[in-house]
């Protein structure tokens, strides 16, 4: 069975909180006459305050798709984009000639860009000869 993303759990969870605002237009027995606007903006501040939270949470995670290749100074990515970037703490599974998105940081490093690997989100096997180009900034 296949886990439910964090994203998916949020939209749900917002659905659940906007479903009980819910009621039928021609409700006689209306529990709180005339305040459909303290409900509406109740529900806006919640998304709102989930929205926040999410963007808070996720700001500084970057992912990084390319090419991993094996240098002197251990290992690099190759991006989409043609930089090159090279993997600090960069976890066991990672093997040279893999096509992988990263998830981590880009970090400042005196040899040039680098990024700080926190996990491995997705591998999609190995390179394809036209992606094992040189890299231009080395």
């Amino acid at each position: 069975m296949k886990v439910l993303s964090f994203r998916t759990c949020v939209l749900c969870f917002i659905a659940l909180v906007l479903l009980t605002f819910s009621r039928p237009a021609a409700a006689p027995w209306s529990y709180c006459p005339g305040c459909k606007a303290a409900i509406v903006g109740v529900a806006v501040g919640v998304g709102a305050a989930i929205g926040v939270g999410i963007y808070l949470i996720h700001r500084s995670h970057t992912s990084l798709t390319g090419c991993v290749q094996q240098t002197d100074n251990g290992l690099s990515l190759t991006a989409k984009d043609g930089n090159n970037y090279e993997l600090v703490n960069a976890p066991s599974e990672l093997k040279a000639h893999k096509h992988l998105s990263l998830r981590g940081h880009k970090i400042k490093a005196t040899s040039g860009r680098a990024f700080r690997v926190d996990r491995v989100s997705q591998d999609y096997g190995a390179c394809s000869p036209w992606r094992l180009q040189l890299p231009r900034n080395l």
